[in-house]
């Protein structure tokens, strides 16, 4: 008798509670078709060529883990927080990999929030995972905060073999997902590119005194407007709130000394943008063993509990498939050599098939390690980045506290040179080695 038909009979009443999307986006940017798999690691081939357009920076924010505040809702989805908050940042670097074979943007970053400056952002949440299916909710809006998007949800279910198949490669089963976001992105971002060329032309018919921005034009220099208007009062005007939007007023005189100052003090800000990637990258590369276990080991309970969701007759006998289930979990060669995950798992099931697909890996004692590494790095990803030691001109100044804390000092830091009129050289990121 085998343990996974009489999981079958209990999780028919498995239901995915899906949680709508929507991305409030205001003035607050700033200091306020591809082959199903890929190795995506192979960079220096790009699936387009680049089009005639300014040079473009993407900022991705980490994933809204889609974590329920109730426990009981938690439990009863299957929700293994920390496990969703390590997928919320590796979901990032994972849409970042994608979109950068698209070769369009100058640069692309990840970010704890939108407050990072960017011309675009790639606004995410996970709405449901559990090892076979992944579903994302997202956004594109630039840096006007002009959604370019509606609300889109894109979904995969991974095939059954796959691990068997792509398990010991770079390959991750839901790069299909991502590479369609990617796509989506680069399509959204095409039309735009084309609207430039025609404005480009159009402009030069026209002559300097009646050239217009084209839409991509005015996000690049909205994007520097708005962190200018942090560095110094002196733009204040150049920006006006239309709406939930920025509105570009007076357009910048390129060519001045304060303009150029403050190009050069916006670089160092991404500097730290860097910083911040880093630490991300360094959560990534930690939990990437064990996080590659869990999709694997808890891919066939997902697919079961997906399967068995279609008996719903079977729903009566849901106590019988319950105590019928322990004792098989009890005869099951895993709990002949001491494991009781599959016991556990099922009853955990009690509160739902989600339930089930957490407890297969997380109640293994086979997995004990990789279960408290990753609840330990998560619980401390957001506020446990060390220390950042600054030079300022010879002074040495430690920032400190949460991620988005650290950013906030080092943009103040940067609006004091800026005001003190002091060369933005001056300051100096000190690397591990110098410390």
């Amino acid at each position: 008798m085998k343990l996974t038909f009489y999981l079958s009979l209990l999780a028919f009443s498995f239901a995915i509670t899906q949680s709508t999307f929507g991305v409030s986006v205001g003035p607050r940017i700033g200091p306020t078709t591809a082959p199903d798999t890929l190795d995506v690691e192979q960079e220096e081939e790009f699936f387009k060529t680049k089009m005639n357009i300014p040079d473009l920076r993407l900022a991705i924010p980490v994933l809204d883990a889609g974590i329920p505040e109730s426990t009981q809702t938690q439990q009863e989805q299957g929700i293994w927080p920390e496990l969703r908050k390590a997928e919320a940042v590796r979901s990032a670097f994972k849409l970042k990999q994608w979109i950068h074979r698209y070769n369009q943007f100058d640069s692309i970053v990840i970010a704890a929030d939108t407050s990072v400056s960017a011309d675009i952002y790639l606004i995410g949440r996970i709405v449901e995972s559990d090892s076979e299916t992944m579903r994302i909710a997202y956004k594109v809006v630039d840096a006007r905060g002009v959604a370019w998007t509606e609300e889109r949800t894109k979904k995969h279910r991974v095939e059954v073999g796959w691990h068997e198949r792509y398990g010991n490669t770079d390959q991750d089963p839901f790069d299909k997902l991502y590479n369609e976001i990617a796509e989506d992105v680069y399509e959204e971002l095409k039309e735009r590119g084309k609207a430039h060329v025609d404005r480009l032309e159009q402009n030069e018919k026209l002559g300097p005194e009646k050239a217009r921005y084209s839409e991509l034009q005015r996000i690049t220099t909205t994007r520097d407007l708005a962190f200018a208007r942090f560095v110094s009062p002196e733009y204040n005007d150049y920006l006006e709130v239309q709406g939930s939007h920025w509105d570009i007023q007076i357009a910048p005189d390129e060519e001045s000394e304060s303009w150029r100052r403050i190009q050069t003090i916006m670089y160092r800000e991404d500097e730290f943008a860097q910083v911040i990637e880093d630490h991300y990258e360094g959560f990534r590369s930690q939990i990437e063993e064990d996080y590659e276990k869990w999709q694997e080991d808890t891919f066939p309970v997902a697919r079961e509990v997906r399967l068995a969701k279609r008996g719903r007759t079977i729903k009566a006998i849901v106590g019988v498939a319950l105590v019928a289930a322990s004792v098989a979990a009890a005869e099951d060669g895993a709990a002949k050599d001491g494991d009781r995950s599959a016991e556990n798992a099922v009853a955990a099931g009690a509160l739902g098939g989600g339930a089930l697909i957490a407890a297969a890996f997380r109640d293994n004692h086979l997995h004990k390690q990789a279960v408290e590494e990753i609840n330990e790095l998560s619980r401390s990803l957001h506020n446990s980045i060390r220390p950042t030691r600054i030079d300022l001109n010879g002074k040495i100044v430690t920032l400190t506290g949460t991620v988005q804390d650290q950013f906030g000092q080092w943009r103040s830091m940067l609006a004091d040179i800026y005001a003190q009129s002091q060369d933005s050289d001056a300051v100096t990121i000190l690397t591990e080695e110098d410390n």
